[in-house]
Order: structure tokens, then sequence, then C-alpha cells
């Protein structure tokens, strides 16, 4: 079997619960699935096109904003017009909508508000409030993947 690796695009930070959690979402998918995968910390002022040719899939990590937003998108691009697989979570979520709006919907100027709060394009706003900490109900279509999963059409998770 091949070893594969993906890119965890982001300024890994060893303190951050999210950041934990990303490593750990790899390693817990591996095992169960016995893939052999590896998740590979990738700072985004390091990115570029030979850098992501050693790897297979990319995830954009939480904990916007980054050092190099530009880098960053660009990397989200590449992916989508490579067909690389691409993944958000959070902020970095949140950078795959901001990208997709400037080369794909045509706002060339859509911004997030972590970089310039008073753009006129924004695409993503603050929150009004943090979801650090906070506990929410997540609610599930039935016969969804997910709801077979979690074997209930609810649950409580911690953000």
């Amino acid at each position: 079997m091949m070893k594969r690796s993906i890119a965890i695009l982001g300024e890994y930070t060893p303190a951050s619960q999210t950041h934990l959690a990303t490593t750990a979402a790899i390693e817990h998918s591996c095992a169960l699935l016995e893939a052999d995968i590896k998740g590979v910390w990738v700072p985004t002022e390091s990115i570029g096109p030979s850098l992501l040719d050693r790897f297979t899939g990319i995830w954009v990590a939480p904990g916007a904003p980054y050092k190099d937003m530009d880098k960053t998108l660009w990397a989200i691009r590449y992916a989508r017009e490579h067909l690389i697989p691409c993944s958000g979570t959070c902020g970095g979520f949140q950078h795959m909508v901001l990208e997709y709006a400037r080369n794909v919907l045509g706002f060339k100027d859509a911004q997030h508000a972590e970089y310039d709060p008073y753009a006129s394009t924004l695409f993503i706003s603050r929150l009004a409030c943090s979801l650090t900490g906070r506990e929410m109900q997540l609610r599930f279509t039935s016969r969804s993947q997910v709801a077979r999963i979690y074997g209930a059409l609810s649950t409580t998770e911690h953000y």
C-alpha cells in the first residue's frame, strides 16, 4: 500500500485544542479505515506549487487569520482547479468560501473581516459571540449517513 499524505494548511499551535483534534481526527480515521495516511502541518508562508505536488489532499485548518492568506487562497484554488481533494474546517472552510467568491462568483474584492473588517465586500464577518467552549445540539436528517454513524437523529457537540 502506498503511503499518502495530506497537507494541513495553517499555523500549527500545540496548545490549540482544534489543532490537536485535527491531527487526532486523521489518526482515528486511519485506524478505523485501516488506511496509511499521514497529516503534515504546512505553515501558510511555505505554500507553493512544488510543495503541494507532494500531497494527495489538502485540509485547510482552523485557526485563522493565517500568516499568508494569499498563499492559502492560491492553494485552495489550485486544489479546486486540479481536482485535488480539499476540505476546510472552521476558518479553513471560511477561506474556501472566500476563494470561491473571488474566483468563481466574480467578487474579486470579497474579503474576510478578520483581515479587513471595513472592506466593501465582506463575505465572512466576525461572529457576534465566540462558540469556543460552548455545546450545541445538532440534528440530522433521518436515513442520512451521519444519522447512521451516530445511531441517532441528534447529538450535542462541544465547540
